[in-house]
Protein backbone atom coordinates (compact mmCIF):
# COMPACT_ATOMS: atom_id res chain seq x y z
CA UNK A 1 0.00 0.00 0.00
CA UNK A 2 1.44 3.00 -0.36
CA UNK A 3 3.46 4.57 2.42
CA UNK A 4 1.43 7.93 2.42
CA UNK A 5 -1.41 5.97 3.75
CA UNK A 6 0.65 5.31 7.55
CA UNK A 7 -0.68 6.51 9.61
CA UNK A 8 0.16 5.10 13.55
CA UNK A 9 1.72 5.62 17.05
CA UNK A 10 5.52 5.01 17.92
CA UNK A 11 6.22 2.33 20.33
CA UNK A 12 7.00 3.02 23.92
CA UNK A 13 6.23 6.70 23.45
CA UNK A 14 5.44 8.23 27.28
CA UNK A 15 1.69 9.58 27.81
CA UNK A 16 1.71 13.45 28.48
CA UNK A 17 -0.04 13.52 31.18
CA UNK A 18 0.67 10.17 33.40
CA UNK A 19 4.09 9.68 32.29
CA UNK A 20 3.34 6.25 31.44
CA UNK A 21 4.77 4.57 28.08
CA UNK A 22 2.06 2.16 26.61
CA UNK A 23 2.91 -1.04 24.40
CA UNK A 24 2.14 -0.47 20.78
CA UNK A 25 1.91 -2.43 17.53
CA UNK A 26 5.42 -3.79 16.03
CA UNK A 27 6.18 -1.63 13.73
CA UNK A 28 4.08 1.57 14.01
CA UNK A 29 5.32 5.22 13.33
CA UNK A 30 5.26 8.26 15.57
CA UNK A 31 3.84 10.67 13.60
CA UNK A 32 0.38 10.42 14.92
CA UNK A 33 0.66 8.96 18.13
CA UNK A 34 -0.20 12.52 20.17
CA UNK A 35 -3.45 12.13 18.33
CA UNK A 36 -4.48 9.16 19.23
CA UNK A 37 -3.39 10.01 22.97
CA UNK A 38 -5.33 13.30 22.37
CA UNK A 39 -8.47 11.63 21.30
CA UNK A 40 -8.42 8.67 23.41
CA UNK A 41 -6.17 8.90 26.56
CA UNK A 42 -4.87 5.44 27.20
CA UNK A 43 -7.74 3.18 26.05
CA UNK A 44 -6.55 2.61 22.58
CA UNK A 45 -2.79 1.55 23.81
CA UNK A 46 -4.35 -0.29 26.47
CA UNK A 47 -6.86 -2.27 24.67
CA UNK A 48 -5.07 -2.35 21.55
CA UNK A 49 -8.76 -2.66 19.63
CA UNK A 50 -10.11 0.50 19.81
CA UNK A 51 -10.96 3.85 21.92
CA UNK A 52 -13.89 5.67 22.87
CA UNK A 53 -14.57 9.51 23.38
CA UNK A 54 -16.35 9.12 26.58
CA UNK A 55 -13.24 7.96 28.90
CA UNK A 56 -12.36 10.01 31.58
CA UNK A 57 -9.13 11.96 31.96
CA UNK A 58 -6.06 11.44 34.47
CA UNK A 59 -5.68 14.29 36.93
CA UNK A 60 -2.71 16.30 37.04
CA UNK A 61 -1.32 14.83 39.95
CA UNK A 62 -1.61 11.16 38.32
CA UNK A 63 -4.48 10.32 40.24
CA UNK A 64 -8.27 9.76 38.98
CA UNK A 65 -11.60 10.42 40.42
CA UNK A 66 -13.52 7.18 42.14
CA UNK A 67 -16.58 8.44 41.70
CA UNK A 68 -15.47 9.39 37.91
CA UNK A 69 -14.04 6.31 37.33
CA UNK A 70 -16.99 4.24 38.22
CA UNK A 71 -19.31 6.45 36.01
CA UNK A 72 -16.65 5.93 33.03
CA UNK A 73 -16.78 2.26 33.38
CA UNK A 74 -20.11 1.71 33.76
CA UNK A 75 -20.76 4.15 30.44
CA UNK A 76 -17.75 2.43 28.59
CA UNK A 77 -19.09 1.01 25.08
CA UNK A 78 -18.33 -2.73 23.91
CA UNK A 79 -17.37 -1.71 20.23
CA UNK A 80 -14.94 -4.69 18.42
CA UNK A 81 -14.44 -5.10 14.51
CA UNK A 82 -16.42 -8.41 14.29
CA UNK A 83 -15.29 -9.07 10.56
CA UNK A 84 -13.02 -8.39 7.65
CA UNK A 85 -12.90 -8.79 3.90
CA UNK A 86 -10.83 -8.29 1.31
CA UNK A 87 -11.81 -7.78 -2.16
CA UNK A 88 -9.72 -9.98 -3.84
CA UNK A 89 -7.01 -11.89 -2.27
CA UNK A 90 -4.82 -12.39 -5.70
CA UNK A 91 -3.99 -8.89 -7.20
CA UNK A 92 -1.49 -7.11 -9.39
CA UNK A 93 0.75 -4.33 -8.41
CA UNK A 94 -1.04 -1.33 -10.23
CA UNK A 95 -4.41 -2.77 -9.26
CA UNK A 96 -6.43 -1.37 -5.97
CA UNK A 97 -7.02 -3.30 -3.17
CA UNK A 98 -10.44 -2.52 -0.93
CA UNK A 99 -10.23 -3.86 3.05
CA UNK A 100 -13.66 -3.71 5.00
CA UNK A 101 -14.27 -4.14 8.52
CA UNK A 102 -17.39 -4.26 10.06
CA UNK A 103 -17.52 -2.86 13.41
CA UNK A 104 -20.19 -3.84 16.02
CA UNK A 105 -21.03 -2.29 19.02
CA UNK A 106 -23.07 -4.25 21.50
CA UNK A 107 -23.52 -1.60 24.45
CA UNK A 108 -26.45 0.80 25.07
CA UNK A 109 -24.06 3.73 24.50
CA UNK A 110 -22.42 5.78 21.65
CA UNK A 111 -19.10 5.40 21.03
CA UNK A 112 -15.99 6.56 18.57
CA UNK A 113 -13.99 3.40 17.40
CA UNK A 114 -10.63 3.94 15.63
CA UNK A 115 -10.43 1.28 12.94
CA UNK A 116 -6.71 0.20 12.02
CA UNK A 117 -5.72 -0.98 8.79
CA UNK A 118 -2.96 -3.71 9.38
CA UNK A 119 -0.91 -5.35 7.26
CA UNK A 120 1.83 -8.03 8.32
CA UNK A 121 1.22 -6.18 11.78
CA UNK A 122 2.11 -2.78 10.86
CA UNK A 123 -0.64 -0.21 11.59
CA UNK A 124 -1.06 1.57 7.68
CA UNK A 125 -4.09 3.61 8.21
CA UNK A 126 -6.49 4.44 10.81
CA UNK A 127 -10.42 6.21 10.54
CA UNK A 128 -12.50 6.90 13.16
CA UNK A 129 -15.62 5.49 13.33
CA UNK A 130 -18.53 6.49 15.12
CA UNK A 131 -21.08 3.87 16.27
CA UNK A 132 -24.65 4.04 17.50
CA UNK A 133 -25.63 2.60 20.79
CA UNK A 134 -26.84 -1.50 19.40
CA UNK A 135 -25.66 -0.49 15.71
CA UNK A 136 -23.25 -2.06 13.25
CA UNK A 137 -21.20 0.23 10.70
CA UNK A 138 -18.51 -0.65 8.27
CA UNK A 139 -15.46 0.92 7.22
CA UNK A 140 -13.29 0.57 4.31
CA UNK A 141 -9.52 0.89 2.86
CA UNK A 142 -8.07 1.03 -0.25
CA UNK A 143 -4.88 1.14 -2.07
CA UNK A 144 -2.40 -0.17 -4.14
CA UNK A 145 1.01 -2.30 -3.39
CA UNK A 146 4.68 -1.17 -3.89
CA UNK A 147 6.00 -4.03 -4.08
CA UNK A 148 5.03 -7.90 -5.09
CA UNK A 149 4.82 -10.63 -2.17
CA UNK A 150 2.54 -12.12 0.06
CA UNK A 151 0.79 -10.20 2.56
CA UNK A 152 -1.63 -10.47 6.17
CA UNK A 153 -4.47 -7.88 5.83
CA UNK A 154 -6.51 -7.13 8.79
CA UNK A 155 -8.74 -4.72 10.79
CA UNK A 156 -7.21 -4.22 14.23
CA UNK A 157 -7.35 -7.67 15.47
CA UNK A 158 -9.50 -9.16 13.00
CA UNK A 159 -8.19 -11.04 9.97
CA UNK A 160 -9.62 -10.25 6.51
CA UNK A 161 -6.87 -12.65 4.76
CA UNK A 162 -3.74 -13.47 2.95
CA UNK A 163 -3.29 -11.38 -0.34
CA UNK A 164 -1.20 -12.27 -3.14
CA UNK A 165 0.55 -9.26 -5.01
CA UNK A 166 2.16 -9.64 -8.60
CA UNK A 167 3.66 -8.14 -11.22
CA UNK A 168 1.47 -8.02 -14.40
CA UNK A 169 2.32 -10.90 -16.50
CA UNK A 170 4.09 -10.00 -19.97
CA UNK A 171 1.62 -8.25 -22.15
CA UNK A 172 2.63 -7.39 -25.73
CA UNK A 173 1.22 -4.92 -28.60
CA UNK A 174 2.43 -3.84 -32.09
CA UNK A 175 2.99 -0.50 -32.37
CA UNK A 176 4.40 -0.21 -35.42
CA UNK A 177 4.94 -1.87 -38.98
CA UNK A 178 6.31 -1.32 -41.98
CA UNK A 179 7.45 -2.86 -45.15
CA UNK A 180 10.56 -1.77 -47.45
CA UNK A 181 8.24 -1.29 -50.77
CA UNK A 182 4.63 -2.28 -51.70
CA UNK A 183 6.00 -3.09 -55.53
CA UNK A 184 8.28 -6.04 -56.09
CA UNK A 185 9.14 -9.15 -58.25
CA UNK A 186 8.75 -12.32 -58.21
CA UNK A 187 11.30 -13.84 -56.08
CA UNK A 188 12.30 -10.61 -55.17
CA UNK A 189 13.29 -10.89 -51.20
CA UNK A 190 10.97 -7.61 -48.91
CA UNK A 191 11.51 -6.21 -45.88
CA UNK A 192 9.31 -6.11 -43.08
CA UNK A 193 9.94 -4.40 -39.53
CA UNK A 194 7.86 -4.40 -36.73
CA UNK A 195 8.18 -2.57 -33.29
CA UNK A 196 6.70 -5.28 -30.34
CA UNK A 197 6.35 -3.31 -27.07
CA UNK A 198 6.34 -5.14 -23.68
CA UNK A 199 3.28 -3.52 -21.74
CA UNK A 200 3.01 -5.63 -18.98
CA UNK A 201 4.93 -6.10 -15.72
CA UNK A 202 7.40 -8.58 -16.17
CA UNK A 203 9.62 -9.57 -18.90
CA UNK A 204 8.33 -12.21 -21.47
CA UNK A 205 9.10 -14.17 -24.71
CA UNK A 206 6.74 -12.96 -27.77
CA UNK A 207 6.33 -15.01 -31.19
CA UNK A 208 6.32 -12.66 -33.93
CA UNK A 209 4.43 -13.62 -36.99
CA UNK A 210 4.62 -13.04 -40.30
CA UNK A 211 1.28 -13.49 -42.38
CA UNK A 212 1.09 -13.26 -45.57
CA UNK A 213 -2.84 -13.15 -46.69
CA UNK A 214 -3.68 -13.90 -43.25
CA UNK A 215 -1.11 -17.03 -43.16
CA UNK A 216 1.36 -17.19 -40.96
CA UNK A 217 4.94 -17.51 -43.45
CA UNK A 218 7.72 -16.91 -40.87
CA UNK A 219 8.18 -16.36 -37.30
CA UNK A 220 10.63 -15.34 -34.33
CA UNK A 221 10.78 -15.23 -30.63
CA UNK A 222 11.94 -12.11 -28.98
CA UNK A 223 12.45 -11.66 -25.03
CA UNK A 224 11.22 -8.10 -23.98
CA UNK A 225 11.83 -6.61 -20.64
CA UNK A 226 8.89 -4.65 -19.36
CA UNK A 227 8.35 -1.43 -20.82
CA UNK A 228 10.88 -1.94 -23.01
CA UNK A 229 10.22 -2.50 -26.94
CA UNK A 230 12.48 -4.30 -29.63
CA UNK A 231 12.57 -4.12 -34.02
CA UNK A 232 11.60 -7.58 -35.50
CA UNK A 233 12.68 -7.97 -38.86
CA UNK A 234 11.76 -10.12 -41.64
CA UNK A 235 12.19 -10.98 -44.91
CA UNK A 236 10.04 -12.65 -47.64
CA UNK A 237 10.32 -13.58 -51.18
CA UNK A 238 7.16 -13.84 -53.53
CA UNK A 239 7.00 -16.70 -55.57
CA UNK A 240 4.34 -16.30 -57.67
CA UNK A 241 2.47 -12.72 -59.51
CA UNK A 242 -0.24 -10.81 -57.70
CA UNK A 243 -1.51 -9.35 -54.98
CA UNK A 244 -1.36 -9.66 -51.26
CA UNK A 245 -2.17 -8.10 -48.15
CA UNK A 246 0.67 -8.93 -45.46
CA UNK A 247 0.35 -8.05 -41.54
CA UNK A 248 2.43 -8.64 -38.29
CA UNK A 249 0.23 -10.44 -35.71
CA UNK A 250 -2.85 -9.57 -37.55
CA UNK A 251 -2.15 -5.81 -37.55
CA UNK A 252 -2.18 -4.67 -41.22
CA UNK A 253 1.26 -3.72 -42.64
CA UNK A 254 0.63 -3.34 -46.27
CA UNK A 255 -0.60 -4.54 -49.87
CA UNK A 256 1.67 -5.92 -51.56
CA UNK A 257 1.60 -6.20 -55.90
CA UNK A 258 4.01 -9.08 -56.72
CA UNK A 259 5.02 -8.90 -60.08
CA UNK A 260 6.64 -10.47 -63.34
CA UNK A 261 10.38 -9.18 -63.09
CA UNK A 262 11.40 -6.71 -65.85
CA UNK A 263 12.52 -8.52 -68.59
CA UNK A 264 14.36 -6.84 -71.79
CA UNK A 265 14.28 -7.62 -75.43
CA UNK A 266 16.10 -6.18 -78.06
CA UNK A 267 14.05 -5.43 -80.62
CA UNK A 268 16.04 -3.74 -83.30
CA UNK A 269 19.51 -2.61 -84.35
CA UNK A 270 20.76 -0.29 -86.93
CA UNK A 271 24.37 0.83 -88.40
CA UNK A 272 25.35 4.23 -89.53
CA UNK A 273 27.43 2.19 -92.44
CA UNK A 274 29.18 -1.10 -92.29
CA UNK A 275 32.58 0.13 -93.60
CA UNK A 276 35.23 2.58 -92.16
CA UNK A 277 38.20 3.15 -92.44
CA UNK A 278 41.18 2.39 -89.36
CA UNK A 279 39.96 5.08 -86.24
CA UNK A 280 37.17 6.21 -88.21
CA UNK A 281 33.64 5.97 -85.44
CA UNK A 282 30.78 4.97 -86.50
CA UNK A 283 27.22 5.09 -84.35
CA UNK A 284 25.24 2.04 -83.76
CA UNK A 285 21.94 1.87 -82.25
CA UNK A 286 19.77 -0.73 -80.72
CA UNK A 287 15.86 -0.23 -79.31
CA UNK A 288 15.45 -2.74 -76.28
CA UNK A 289 11.77 -2.95 -74.75
CA UNK A 290 11.07 -3.99 -71.05
CA UNK A 291 8.56 -7.15 -71.53
CA UNK A 292 8.42 -7.49 -68.13
CA UNK A 293 5.88 -6.37 -65.53
CA UNK A 294 7.73 -4.37 -63.17
CA UNK A 295 10.46 -0.74 -64.22
CA UNK A 296 13.84 -2.32 -64.69
CA UNK A 297 17.32 -1.88 -65.44
CA UNK A 298 19.30 -3.16 -68.16
CA UNK A 299 22.89 -2.83 -69.09
CA UNK A 300 22.69 -2.88 -73.39
CA UNK A 301 26.50 -4.43 -73.90
CA UNK A 302 27.72 -3.76 -77.33
CA UNK A 303 29.95 -7.00 -78.42
CA UNK A 304 32.71 -7.41 -81.24
CA UNK A 305 33.25 -11.32 -81.93
CA UNK A 306 31.46 -12.21 -79.04
CA UNK A 307 33.48 -9.62 -77.17
CA UNK A 308 32.16 -6.73 -74.86
CA UNK A 309 33.52 -3.12 -76.26
CA UNK A 310 31.22 -0.71 -74.69
CA UNK A 311 28.02 -0.59 -71.94
CA UNK A 312 25.40 1.48 -71.82
CA UNK A 313 22.47 1.37 -68.54
CA UNK A 314 19.41 2.49 -68.63
CA UNK A 315 16.48 2.32 -67.03
CA UNK A 316 12.98 1.36 -68.81
CA UNK A 317 9.19 1.32 -67.49
CA UNK A 318 7.03 -1.65 -68.48
CA UNK A 319 6.17 -2.54 -71.61
CA UNK A 320 8.26 0.46 -72.85
CA UNK A 321 11.07 0.95 -74.74
CA UNK A 322 14.14 3.07 -74.97
CA UNK A 323 17.12 3.46 -77.91
CA UNK A 324 20.44 2.60 -76.48
CA UNK A 325 23.39 4.32 -79.17
CA UNK A 326 27.08 3.33 -79.12
CA UNK A 327 29.71 5.25 -81.29
CA UNK A 328 32.20 3.16 -81.87
CA UNK A 329 35.58 3.03 -83.86
CA UNK A 330 38.98 0.08 -84.32
CA UNK A 331 42.52 0.55 -84.55
CA UNK A 332 42.88 -2.31 -86.78
CA UNK A 333 41.48 -3.18 -89.68
CA UNK A 334 39.47 -6.07 -89.74
CA UNK A 335 35.46 -7.73 -90.13
CA UNK A 336 34.33 -7.17 -86.69
CA UNK A 337 30.34 -9.22 -85.76
CA UNK A 338 28.66 -6.78 -84.32
CA UNK A 339 25.80 -7.47 -81.74
CA UNK A 340 23.69 -6.07 -78.92
CA UNK A 341 23.24 -8.18 -75.82
CA UNK A 342 23.23 -11.46 -78.15
CA UNK A 343 21.25 -9.86 -80.88
CA UNK A 344 22.93 -9.38 -84.21
CA UNK A 345 23.94 -6.03 -86.07
CA UNK A 346 25.78 -6.34 -88.43
CA UNK A 347 29.51 -6.59 -89.66
CA UNK A 348 31.66 -3.71 -89.87
CA UNK A 349 34.49 -3.64 -91.94
CA UNK A 350 37.64 -1.86 -90.70
CA UNK A 351 39.91 -1.17 -93.46
CA UNK A 352 43.23 0.05 -94.40
CA UNK A 353 43.70 1.68 -98.01
CA UNK A 354 46.65 1.76 -100.23
CA UNK A 355 47.27 3.15 -103.88
CA UNK A 356 48.74 0.18 -106.13
CA UNK A 357 47.97 2.65 -109.40
CA UNK A 358 48.61 6.11 -109.66
CA UNK A 359 49.81 6.62 -113.37
CA UNK A 360 49.00 8.59 -116.60
CA UNK A 361 48.13 5.91 -119.38
CA UNK A 362 47.59 6.11 -123.26
CA UNK A 363 44.92 3.54 -124.53
CA UNK A 364 44.37 3.35 -128.03
CA UNK A 365 41.34 3.50 -130.57
CA UNK A 366 39.27 0.18 -129.50
CA UNK A 367 41.54 -1.11 -127.01
CA UNK A 368 41.74 -1.42 -123.38
CA UNK A 369 44.10 -1.00 -120.31
CA UNK A 370 43.02 -4.00 -117.73
CA UNK A 371 44.17 -3.92 -113.74
CA UNK A 372 43.45 -7.24 -112.17
CA UNK A 373 43.60 -7.63 -108.11
CA UNK A 374 42.48 -10.49 -105.76
CA UNK A 375 39.90 -9.03 -103.52
CA UNK A 376 38.23 -10.07 -100.89
CA UNK A 377 34.57 -8.90 -100.09
CA UNK A 378 33.34 -6.00 -99.12
CA UNK A 379 36.55 -4.32 -100.35
CA UNK A 380 35.56 -0.78 -101.25
CA UNK A 381 37.64 0.42 -104.85
CA UNK A 382 37.80 3.94 -105.29
CA UNK A 383 38.90 4.63 -109.24
CA UNK A 384 39.50 8.08 -110.56
CA UNK A 385 40.09 8.21 -114.18
CA UNK A 386 40.46 12.12 -116.02
CA UNK A 387 41.45 12.12 -119.98
CA UNK A 388 43.61 14.51 -121.26
CA UNK A 389 43.12 13.95 -124.81
CA UNK A 390 39.39 14.67 -125.39
CA UNK A 391 38.49 10.78 -125.48
CA UNK A 392 35.46 10.13 -123.26
CA UNK A 393 36.68 6.96 -120.61
CA UNK A 394 34.47 3.80 -120.11
CA UNK A 395 35.60 2.01 -117.47
CA UNK A 396 34.57 -1.58 -116.69
CA UNK A 397 35.07 -3.22 -113.27
CA UNK A 398 34.44 -7.08 -113.53
CA UNK A 399 34.76 -9.75 -110.55
CA UNK A 400 33.60 -13.04 -110.27
CA UNK A 401 29.95 -13.06 -110.10
CA UNK A 402 30.26 -10.28 -113.50
CA UNK A 403 29.95 -7.22 -114.11
CA UNK A 404 29.83 -4.94 -111.13
CA UNK A 405 30.17 -1.11 -112.91
CA UNK A 406 30.11 -0.32 -116.20
CA UNK A 407 29.73 3.79 -116.20
CA UNK A 408 31.21 6.84 -118.48
CA UNK A 409 30.99 10.35 -117.93
CA UNK A 410 32.42 13.38 -120.04
CA UNK A 411 35.87 13.61 -119.11
CA UNK A 412 36.46 11.75 -116.28
CA UNK A 413 35.28 8.90 -114.02
CA UNK A 414 35.34 9.23 -109.65
CA UNK A 415 33.48 6.86 -108.33
CA UNK A 416 33.89 4.34 -105.30
CA UNK A 417 32.91 0.34 -106.03
CA UNK A 418 32.31 -2.00 -102.95
CA UNK A 419 33.28 -5.99 -104.03
CA UNK A 420 30.15 -7.99 -102.85
CA UNK A 421 31.86 -11.48 -103.67
CA UNK A 422 35.73 -11.98 -103.24
CA UNK A 423 37.86 -12.89 -105.94
CA UNK A 424 40.15 -12.13 -108.53
CA UNK A 425 38.88 -8.41 -110.26
CA UNK A 426 39.56 -7.00 -113.39
CA UNK A 427 39.57 -2.37 -113.62
CA UNK A 428 39.50 -2.15 -117.42
CA UNK A 429 39.82 1.31 -119.10
CA UNK A 430 38.64 1.67 -122.83
CA UNK A 431 38.24 3.88 -125.51
CA UNK A 432 35.67 3.29 -128.13
CA UNK A 433 36.61 6.14 -130.42
CA UNK A 434 35.43 5.01 -134.06
CA UNK A 435 38.92 6.81 -135.58
CA UNK A 436 42.09 4.87 -135.08
CA UNK A 437 44.23 7.79 -134.72
CA UNK A 438 42.13 9.05 -131.88
CA UNK A 439 44.05 7.41 -128.97
CA UNK A 440 43.41 8.81 -125.30
CA UNK A 441 45.10 9.48 -122.56
CA UNK A 442 43.80 9.69 -118.78
CA UNK A 443 45.33 10.02 -115.33
CA UNK A 444 44.43 7.11 -113.22
CA UNK A 445 44.61 6.57 -109.75
CA UNK A 446 43.34 3.85 -108.32
CA UNK A 447 42.79 3.28 -104.01
CA UNK A 448 42.00 -0.34 -102.65
CA UNK A 449 40.76 -0.31 -98.89
CA UNK A 450 41.10 -3.82 -97.77
CA UNK A 451 40.32 -4.86 -94.06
Amino acid sequence: MHSSQVRSVEEGESDEKTGRRDPLPAGSGGSDRRRFLRLCGTTLLAGAAGCTDTGGDADDNGSSNDQDSDNETASQPAIEVSDATVSDTEIYLDETLEITGTIENESDVEGTFYAELRIDGTIIETKEVTVGAGETESVTFSGTFGEPGEYEVGVNDAHAGTVVVERRPPEFEIRDASIEKTTIAVGEEVEVRATVANVGGREGTFTAELQVDGLSVETQDVTIAAGDETTVPFGYAFENPGRYEVSVNGVAVAAVTVAPPAEFDVTATAIERTTVRIGENVEVRATIANVGGLEGTVTATLEAGGEPIATREVTIPSAETETVRFSVGFEERGAYALSVNGTEVDTLYVTECYVPVDERITVDSRSSNTYTFDLKKRVDVTIRAETRDGVAPTLTVAGPSGTLVDGTTDDSIDGTVTTETAGSHEIRFENDALLPWRSGTWDVRIEICTW
